[in-house]
């Protein structure tokens, strides 16, 4: 979906954009202990207007519903209005779902499909994205909207789960921010991201029960989309004196997922999979936008080497250092969406599980959220007719640049702050984040 789509003018995405932002602004507000004598007021007002006592009715299967409803309602809609209709750009993302789920049912190839009468389209995702869109394609496009649907919306009970006494305020937030509906609810390919933070989100829930099952489920999980392998490898750092056992049991489903589909569909399968992701760099929110938007940088082997040799060293300090499972796999998601040369707006999704942490990190969000969608929505395409936007655009990929790294030394801090003795949210003994 490009840039700016379904809003006409401006004025429009300015007013969707304040919407939004005010939205989040309100939670974070009521979330603040500052605060107590507005919480007590806004605790009233619902009490007036639904005859229940308090928020208590604001639970887990509440949000779930007004997340499925939100997704309905962003489906029905790009329906309606020809988003998912065949251009000459290219196939939408939701035909090119449900084309690679056909390819791989038939026996073909479901990492280079045709689809809208043109051949040779890649598909970024590994088996187990594919293995999800084959099984939606039993129903068509419809099929794979549920099947997607479903794994989008899987993220709000996952919080509500780990959250612990927070739990309403932390989904509350995720629901009302960027993060989440306005990229999972208007693009599939938003919704076909979320497998990241679900993946994540789904290790530490099972981990409760025991570690190597749930490394190896978010191991597996990974390979739908490659990125997610690295928190769930960071997290396994907090599993106890087994830690290797875990560290392994993820590395070792992913990588025999990986095999036995290298096995069946030779090199087809990595090019689309690992080394066009890897070197994908024509669009990026953050500093990368720059320095590759004004030639001071030039996408190369180079570069993308010393990209992976950092996102490795930030998953293997995590590991040895990281004091809870949480937040290790929080910094190693913001250090991923930080380093990628390809940050398109749908790819903040993988900070979802960030909003755990604490207040002060979804404030952190908030503003990240903000400038970013700003600049995807705004920026990048509707305001070409000031002259062009990327003086503007330039400004607040370096701006979303310096929100991630505070981001980031904001989990750091936290992470030191904490006592190794801490409960772990992923412990069966925690009860609180």
């Amino acid at each position: 979906m490009t840039a700016g789509a379904g809003f006409s003018a401006p004025f429009a995405l300015g007013g969707f954009i304040v919407l939004i932002s005010a939205a989040g602004l309100l939670v974070l507000w009521y979330d603040s202990p500052r605060h107590a004598g507005w919480q007590a007021r806004v605790r009233r007002w619902a009490r007036r207007l639904t005859g229940r006592p308090g928020l208590a009715w604001v639970d887990g299967p509440f949000l779930t519903g007004v997340a499925a409803v939100a997704f309905a309602l962003g489906a029905l809609v790009m329906w309606s209005s020809g988003g998912y209709a065949c251009t000459t750009a290219g196939p939408p993302d939701l035909t090119t779902l449900v084309s690679s789920g056909r390819a791989f049912l038939g026996g073909g190839n479901p990492f280079t499909i045709t689809a809208c009468g043109r051949a040779g389209n890649p598909v970024p995702a590994g088996i187990a994205s594919v293995l999800l869109d084959a099984l939606g394609s039993l129903a068509g496009p419809v099929g794979v909207l549920l099947v997607w649907g479903s794994v989008s919306v899987a993220i709000i009970p996952l919080l509500w789960s780990l959250a612990g006494s927070q739990g309403g305020r932390a989904t509350v937030f995720v629901l009302a921010s960027f993060l989440y509906l306005p990229i999972v609810a208007v693009q599939v390919d938003g919704a076909s991201l979320a497998l990241v933070p679900v993946t994540v989100l789904l290790a530490l829930y099972l981990a409760r029960q025991g570690w190597v099952r749930a490394a190896a489920v978010g191991g597996f999980l990974a390979t739908g989309r490659f990125p997610a392998l690295f928190p769930v490898l960071g997290a396994s750092g907090r599993a106890g004196p087994r830690r290797s056992v875990v560290f392994a049991a993820a590395l070792g489903a992913f990588a025999a997922a990986t095999l036995a589909t290298f096995a069946v569909y030779g090199t087809r399968f990595p090019g689309p999979v690992f080394w066009a992701q890897l070197s994908r760099s024509h669009l990026a929110l953050n500093c990368w936008g720059v320095l590759e938007g004004e030639g001071w940088l030039t996408p190369s082997s180079s570069v993308t080497i010393v990209q992976v040799l950092l996102t490795v060293a930030l998953v293997g300090a995590c590991w040895a250092w990281a004091r809870s499972s949480l937040g290790g796999a929080a910094i190693i998601l913001t250090g991923t969406v930080l380093l990628a040369q390809f940050l398109s707006f749908t790819e903040l999704v993988f900070l979802v599980p960030v909003a755990l942490v604490g207040t002060r990190s979804r404030w952190w969000l908030w503003a990240i959220g903000v400038v970013a969608s700003t600049n995807y929505l705004l920026a990048m395409r509707s305001l070409d007719w000031l002259g062009g936007p990327s003086r503007f655009s330039y400004a607040l990929d370096l701006l979303l640049t310096a929100l991630l790294l505070g981001l980031m030394v904001e989990l750091v801090r936290n992470e030191l702050r904490a006592p190794r003795s801490a409960p772990d949210p992923a412990s069966p003994a925690a009860g609180t984040l």
